[in-house]
């Protein structure tokens, strides 16, 4: 299907109430993808309980009323199927790939892990000490630490983009019961704004009446995302910078950005996001051009912005990585990388360019139909009209330079910068001893 066509090809429709399905014919045989979400994620767990939603959706393919986990994914193998399910802020996302004539098995087994989650006690404890064992290997890393401490010199600690401490995280997983899984799952688990994406070689009326039979009684619930207004971050605050010692360290990461105040949604989102990709954004960004291959102090480096969906006031970043004897002058080529691209903007041929690599990727990414399905998905929870499928790529080639070098002024400020680096370094960032 030739890119630009797409969405002619669509249908769209509400299956049940509160079931939003969208389809799209693929040239594939037998193939058919599906991905869904519906608000229940973390910003939805109760004061008190902020691991709830992310254990609630860790469980779900942990076995049903019905059938324990073995047993679904039997049934899952015996037919080269699969699902997965994974949370973020706000959703409960749902993954499936399977053959055309498997549906009506997997749609079953879909409904039966979201709706009867057996939540054992022992999957529950078992859950919780491999939780418990990652966050220990996330805070040996230097890139989570500096994550870490970067998000919570920005936002409130009730801000979606505010991370806790490994040892507020490790808490929070350990505080959670079987109980506390199970009320969440009934007050925020139901029909009212799940959607659905389906691509591949597919019938809509199978799959119509497949989620009539296995969802058609499921109830709606009424989850609304609470206002951000009052726990914003500051665009207006000074920036600083903070060092995070870990010992015996190999490297050290650096973030330095800001927070910007906009969400993905607004006019000057898309420029802001060129500009920064400009800057870092792949590998032949002008940090990776300047501070890896000619000045040779980093394998990594890149700015993006982030932090930015579901009305979120995001950040914008610099990341990078250093030896710890590197840092002090790595971070000096940085800042000498931003303060020109702060003051001169980008060229008309960095642009151009940037315009063919994005639209590029965008274009390869839709010749899946894993790729069309989390392009729909994301549309469709944005908001946005579906031919946005195949408007974007127009959208990205109508930037100005003007546009483009405008907003970075209005977002970006050397005085609001904040700095963060953690690894083998002391509280002034100089190298520990025998590193």
């Amino acid at each position: 299907m030739a890119p630009g066509q797409m969405a002619a090809r669509l249908t769209d429709g509400e299956v049940l109430p509160g079931l939003r399905l969208v389809t799209l014919p693929m040239g594939v045989q037998d193939v058919v993808t599906l991905t869904g979400s519906f608000y229940a994620g973390d910003t939805f767990s109760p004061t008190g309980q902020r691991a709830t939603a992310e254990v609630t959706a860790a469980m779900l393919d942990k076995g049903s009323e019905r059938r324990d986990k073995f047993e679904i994914g039997a049934a899952l193998e015996s037919v080269g199927a699969s699902i997965s399910f994974s949370s973020d802020d706000y959703r409960i996302n749902f993954n499936a790939r399977c053959l055309k004539a498997d549906i009506p098995l997997v749609v079953e087994l879909l409904a039966e892990q979201l709706r009867l989650p057996a939540f054992h006690a022992k999957d529950v404890a078992s859950l919780q000490k491999r939780a418990e064992a990652n966050l220990q290997r996330q805070g040996e890393s230097t890139d989570e630490q500096a994550r870490i401490a970067f998000s919570q010199h920005l936002y409130p600690d009730t801000h979606p983009n505010y991370v806790p401490s490994i040892e507020d995280q490790m808490a929070d997983i350990k505080a959670v019961t079987p109980n506390h899984l199970k009320a969440f799952h009934l007050a925020h688990y139901g029909l009212g704004n799940m959607q659905i994406a389906v691509t591949g070689d597919i019938d809509r009326a199978i799959l119509e009446e497949q989620f009539k039979a296995h969802f058609g009684d499921w109830p709606s619930v009424e989850v609304t995302p609470r206002p951000l207004d009052d726990m914003r971050a500051s665009t207006n605050g000074s920036g600083g910078t903070h060092f995070v010692t870990m010992a015996e360290k190999t490297s050290v990461d650096l973030i330095l950005g800001m927070a910007v105040g906009i969400d993905r949604e607004h006019v000057d989102y898309r420029p802001l996001m060129m500009a920064s990709f400009i800057l870092g954004g792949n590998f032949s960004a002008r940090l990776m051009a300047t501070i890896r291959d000619e000045a040779g102090l980093t394998y990594g480096i890149g700015s993006s912005l982030g932090g930015a969906s579901d009305g979120k006031d995001g950040y914008w970043t610099i990341y990078a990585t250093f030896a710890p004897d590197l840092l002090e002058q790595g971070r000096a080529a940085t800042m000498e990388q931003f303060e020109k691209w702060l003051s001169s903007g980008a060229t008309a041929d960095e642009l151009a360019a940037k315009k063919t690599t994005i639209t590029g990727s965008y274009q390869v990414g839709l010749a899946s139909t894993k790729g069309v399905a989390g392009a729909l998905l994301d549309i469709m929870e944005r908001g946005r009209p579906l031919s946005y499928l195949d408007d974007y790529p127009e959208e990205i080639r109508a930037l100005t330079l003007e546009q483009v070098n405008s907003v970075i002024g209005r977002y970006i400020s050397l005085d609001r910068l904040t700095i963060v680096a953690a690894g083998s370094i002391d509280a002034d960032g100089r190298p520990l001893a025998g590193t």
